[in-house]
């Protein structure tokens, strides 16, 4: 209920064209601390702080920053990256996460302090960090997976 009712919220500020998708990389950039003067996600173009994939380039990469962080050309592009990673997952082609994983354990892979990642995000979510990924972002558990 609680999950809902936070979701509702944030479609009312949001505008109406923000999927659940976008909603999650927000909340993601935010605790990655994009937006904040001089971080490296802002530096870089980075709200994901994604990292480089050996053998892969992310459309709009222009280079790799300090700790093998992707440099991208412009926010947009930055954006875009963060959202398709997110949309692999919802589409079930992602090869480290899926949908029936919670927040906390996204994090593990994720992020490097797992713990204060996760309750990060979800407090920028207003859900605890055992809610699955299906119940964020409004899409059926992958049941072959359970």
């Amino acid at each position: 209920m609680r999950l809902l009712l936070a979701l509702l919220l944030l479609a009312t500020i949001c505008p109406a064209q923000t999927s659940r998708v976008q909603i999650l990389a927000k909340a993601i950039a935010k605790a990655e601390g994009y937006g904040i003067r001089g971080a490296l996600p802002t530096r870089l173009n980075n709200p994901g702080d994604l990292k480089a994939v050996k053998g892969y380039r992310y459309p709009g990469q222009t280079g790799i920053g300090k700790g093998g962080h992707v440099r991208f050309r412009n926010a947009h592009a930055g954006w875009a990256a963060l959202e398709h990673q997110l949309d692999k997952i919802v589409q079930g082609t992602s090869k480290r996460y899926t949908v029936n994983m919670t927040l906390k354990e996204i994090a593990r892979t994720y992020a490097g302090n797992y713990l204060v990642w996760s309750k990060n995000v979800a407090h920028n979510l207003g859900v605890d960090p055992s809610v699955y990924l299906w119940e964020i972002l409004d899409v059926p558990p992958e049941l072959s997976r359970l």
